[in-house]
């Protein structure tokens, strides 16, 4: 399938940095927001990227509008991180060209990378187009079938997670934990650090996501609980595991 222009429904901060990396990668972006008529935009695209809130009937609603006007092979993506990728794909015709596009942008290197979801209906042809035109903007593209917390989410949120109650009991100090992951495992930053530079609170969102579908495995630490309550979220509060100024 040859891709040349992209429809973005929704304007955020990742939506704008996903825009800049295809723009760069020399395809026509058009941009919507609800107030617009974005099926326009999908009717004369090969790929409809929605970057709306997470709200399950909104998104249903909108992509159904835009299944209505595309063509039929035109490739319909939710960039939800909620497992809605089955559900959403019922709301359309041709449900095989519905897809999950995750985005996820390294909080260090400022890269993209992207969690290719494929729900029940998607078809093998659907996930390979996909793969190959977004490889061809420089993002990394990783394929997985959908499931709650999809990969970056759940290994980092149960790292946290662990960290925090290794602190808590009073294991290590958070400086010696962070020292430790960094020079070890080699990585940029250390699970208090992450934590700090994502959001506590969106932690602990994913931390209770997972506990009601897996199970006391990713139960939430009491101290990032209580870290939430008190709004020590990280740097955007310029407290956490550290100070800010």
């Amino acid at each position: 399938m040859d891709i040349k222009t992209i429809t973005i429904i929704g304007r955020n901060s990742l939506s704008q940095a996903v825009q800049q990396v295809l723009t760069a990668g020399h395809f026509k972006v058009i941009t919507f927001d609800l107030e617009q008529d974005y099926t326009a935009g999908a009717a004369e695209s090969e790929v409809v990227l929605e970057f709306l809130p997470e709200d399950f009937e909104l998104k249903s609603k909108v992509l159904h509008n835009c299944a209505a006007k595309c063509s039929e092979e035109t490739i319909l993506a939710t960039t939800t991180a909620n497992s809605w990728v089955t559900r959403l794909a019922t709301k359309i015709e041709n449900p095989g060209r519905f897809i999950g596009l995750n985005f996820v942008k390294n909080p260090v290197q400022e890269k993209l990378l992207v969690q290719i979801v494929k729900g029940l209906q998607t078809s093998p042809r659907t996930v390979e187009n996909c793969a190959q035109w977004l490889e061809k903007t420089g993002v990394t593209p990783v394929k997985l079938e959908e499931s709650p917390g999809f990969i970056i989410d759940r290994v980092m949120a149960a790292i946290v997670n662990e960290a925090a109650l290794m602190y808590s009991t009073k294991l290590a100090t958070i400086e010696d934990i962070d020292k430790m992951v960094k020079v070890c495992a080699n990585w940029p930053l250390g699970p208090f650090e992450f934590a700090d530079t994502v959001g506590i609170d969106n932690v602990v969102k994913v931390l209770d996501s997972l506990y009601q579908q897996f199970g006391p495995k990713y139960k939430p630490c009491l101290l990032l609980r209580k870290m939430v309550d008190a709004g020590w979220l990280g740097k955007k509060t310029s407290r956490g595991f550290y100070t800010y100024s």
